[in-house]
């Protein structure tokens, strides 16, 4: 029997996850070459890039090496970024990788597959808006976020020895615009234990600026309202049913011609799929740059090629769209692993299937909170504080049981742990 080749896209949520399963499973047996392909080395859980752009995670730490957890794990990890696939030849092509000055260190290359996972993630929809991609910063990506935080601890150092106001503006008031207009409140609170004696909550102003007449939009009102509440006392100030028309390097014009001002200036507003999608013209790619797929996730009209998590556009029953959060890409790695297993072994495939079990967001040490679903009542039920913190926290864990097993999640887990009691609160370089 020839080796088959399955070919991964993407480190995320659902492609790392799908790769470490199918590695214990099938890696080590000879009959399967299984290929993780990403254009970081590193893997950070999408949502906590909040808390890397802020400094309160430090990726030397919190972040999984795909070489080092493939080699444990039976994949083997192709540092690239996929710039076209030719479904029909059954190849990926890979885009040349440069050095920090621009010289090829690696030219294109080729690669053949027998299966191919597209699992790229989403990234932020600037809705086409005029200036916001030459001026703002896109939370979306470990290197984003590592952009953010360079300009935050740069400006941080002025306004510690001129006393000047620091303005960050983000536009996108959902789970990620949230989180981290909070988590940027703990950070200024926090940096004078490291000699920023005069830096303090006066000298921070933070601009939430959404489009609809509430935060968190996709949750419940009681979600809202509360998390609201604790963003005015904090003192983060909001412009709701606000849109941007425009972005300069003063800040953010709205739709009635005001400026609100902001020197950092983040987008958190919306999902689509990987601009890289433009290049895939025999996929089926819908307005929002999503890859179609049918029940099974395959892509449709290729038998092969599978898509799933933030690039994927999966329609449920009921006709809307599966949603673009971390728990439905884990959802989708856990059915396409057991479905390329079955194929293995000439059996049928099982339909996907999305379980909504809630939403919680954490609003750094002030709060966290969110809606829960599942099997522990009917309905939906709202929780705050401990347990909501408590069940947030389990979400992390959950993910990193994906990728270890739960006996080495937990291990690996109580390491990071010992390491950051032993280090700064904060990363300030």
């Amino acid at each position: 029997m020839s080796t088959k080749r399955i070919v991964i896209v993407g480190g995320g949520a659902g492609g790392l996850a799908l790769a470490a399963k199918l590695g214990r499973k099938l890696g080590h047996s000879g009959q399967v070459d299984i290929c993780l392909i990403d254009k970081s080395p590193i893997h950070i859980w999408k949502p906590k890039l909040h808390e890397v752009a802020v400094g309160i995670i430090d990726q030397s730490i919190e972040g999984l090496l795909y070489r080092d957890h493939g080699m444990k794990n039976g994949y083997r990890f192709i540092r690239g970024e996929v710039e076209h696939c030719d479904p029909d030849a059954k190849t990926v092509q890979l885009a040349p990788i440069l050095d920090d000055k621009g010289q090829v260190l690696l030219e294109q290359r080729q690669l053949d597959f027998d299966y191919l996972v597209l699992a790229l993630g989403g990234t932020a929809n600037s809705f086409d808006t005029h200036g916001a991609k030459q001026h703002c910063i896109f939370l979306d990506s470990l290197e984003n976020a590592n952009t953010f935080h360079r300009q935050l601890i740069d400006t941080l150092l002025r306004v510690n020895e001129t006393g000047e106001k620091l303005s960050i503006g983000i536009v996108g008031a959902g789970a990620t615009g949230v989180e981290l207009a909070a988590e940027l409140n703990n950070v200024i609170e926090s940096v004078r234990e490291y000699g920023y004696l005069n830096v303090a909550k006066r000298h921070l102003d933070i601009h939430l600026i959404e489009a609809s007449p509430k935060i968190l939009p996709l949750l419940s009102s009681k979600v809202s309202g509360r998390a609201q509440s604790v963003l005015d006392k904090i003192g983060v100030r909001l412009h709701l049913g606000v849109s941007v028309k425009e972005v300069t390097e003063e800040g953010f014009v709205t739709q009635y011609d005001d400026l609100i001002s902001a020197e950092i200036k983040v987008w958190a507003a919306g999902v689509k799929g990987p601009e890289v999608f433009s290049n895939f013209t025999k996929f089926p790619i819908t307005e929002l740059n999503q890859i179609d797929v049918d029940a099974f996730m395959h892509v449709k009209g290729y038998y092969d090629i599978y898509a799933i998590g933030d690039c994927a556009h999966f329609e449920m029953a009921n006709g809307q769209s599966v949603p673009p959060r971390a728990q439905a890409a884990a959802q989708m790695a856990d059915t396409l692993c057991t479905n390329l297993i079955q194929r293995m072994q000439n059996k049928p495939e099982m339909p996907f299937a999305y379980k909504d079990y809630g939403s919680l967001v954490s609003l750094s040490r002030f709060s966290a909170l969110g809606n829960l679903m599942g099997n522990l009542r009917s309905g939906t039920f709202f929780v705050e504080g401990f347990w909501a913190r408590y069940m947030y926290n389990s979400l992390y864990q959950q993910h990193f049981a994906s990728l270890y097993g739960w006996f080495s999640s937990r291990v690996y887990r109580l390491a990071q742990k010992l390491l950051r009691w032993k280090r700064p609160k904060l990363k300030l370089h």
